[in-house]
């Protein structure tokens, strides 16, 4: 597969989209809620997508939980990472959270739940509840469980955004924050030094985020940061994914091919390229061809039937509780 993800337009692909999703470079597809009907449409659009690409690509979505949840009719609602730890829930709960949250996806035939967040504290524009919890022990114990959990059901996990996007307040979907603290010696980057020590990452999600310490370049574009420091220093073998660079802390690089480029020479194996047909498709014209064998690794290897998974009595009771807890948080927060 190759190192381009790019997005669909609704819940069926139209015949210009089986034609892009041919293209060798084309890697992954990540979905949205406006692709998802109900679950036997689900089920049929990705069978569509892979079967137009000719080959198993990867097909991933934002399931985080909370506020970033694509798909909900029919789905758990997956509470927001925030209430955890919040409402003094057992890490047990967490993990089941991320079992459920994966199979449910896995039985609609999608490999990845961009997940966990790693970042931590509330304050940022783009974060908020999407973290475990202001404190680095909080957040390793609730994120960690949580991945386990993922990998349970047979999921890999993406921590992101690294090496921490939780201490700035601006949203780097719409503009390029900086961090000027020396993040290294930050509890943020020890998050994410734990996590790959410990063996719990399998790919790994950096933020449009400029640490002038260490960098003049988004560590999304930086080969300080994705080849010196996450590679070389901390010795990550996994697959790294940037994030979306159709976002406005992306738009440094330059145009939608020069992004793409400075991701991957900075380090990055797959590039998202989302909301942005035109530009995904000049990606496609101007990268060279290429694959991602490494990639193959987050595919999902043991399928879930859903109506199997429905009638699993563990599914039953994680679903009635998160269901509970979830509606218990909301309510709190209105």
């Amino acid at each position: 597969m190759g190192p381009v993800w790019l997005d669909v337009h609704a819940e069926q692909i139209d015949n210009e989209e089986k034609e892009i999703l041919a293209h060798p470079s084309v890697g992954g597809v990540i979905l949205f809620a406006r692709n998802y009907y109900d679950s036997a449409q689900l089920r049929a659009l990705t069978q569509a997508i892979r079967a137009a690409a000719g080959r198993d690509i990867l097909i991933g979505v934002d399931q985080e939980g909370g506020r970033v949840q694509r798909f909900r009719e029919a789905f758990t609602p997956i509470p927001a990472a925030q209430s955890y730890h919040a409402l003094g829930a057992a890490t047990e709960m967490a993990e089941q959270a991320g079992w459920l949250m994966a199979a449910e996806l896995i039985a609609h035939g999608i490999d990845l739940s961009f997940a966990p967040v790693l970042d931590r504290g509330f304050a940022c524009a783009a974060i908020k509840d999407r973290a475990f919890g202001e404190e680095q022990q909080v957040v390793t114990q609730y994120a960690s469980a949580f991945s386990m959990g993922m990998r349970r059901a047979g999921m890999a996990t993406t921590g992101k955004h690294f090496p921490g996007h939780g201490a700035v307040l601006e949203d780097s979907h719409l503009v390029t924050p900086e961090d000027p603290r020396d993040i290294l010696q930050s509890s943020d980057f020890a998050i994410f030094k734990a996590f790959i020590e410990k063996g719990l990452l399998d790919a790994v999600m950096p933020a449009h985020v400029v640490y002038p310490q260490h960098d003049t370049q988004p560590a999304s574009g930086s080969r300080y940061w994705l080849t010196h420091i996450l590679r070389q220093q901390l010795g990550f073998k996994g697959v790294i994914f940037s994030d979306d660079l159709s976002m406005g802390g992306a738009h440094v690089f330059g145009d939608a091919p020069s992004r793409a480029k400075a991701a991957l020479d900075a380090g990055c194996d797959m590039t998202l390229i989302c909301n942005d047909r035109a530009s995904a498709v000049s990606v496609l014209d101007a990268l060279p061809i290429q694959s991602v064998p490494m990639a193959d690794a987050l595919r999902v290897r043991t399928p879930i039937d859903w109506q199997t998974l429905k009638q699993n009595p563990l599914w039953q009771t994680t679903h009635a509780v998160l269901t509970e807890f979830d509606t218990h948080w909301r309510t709190m927060q209105a």
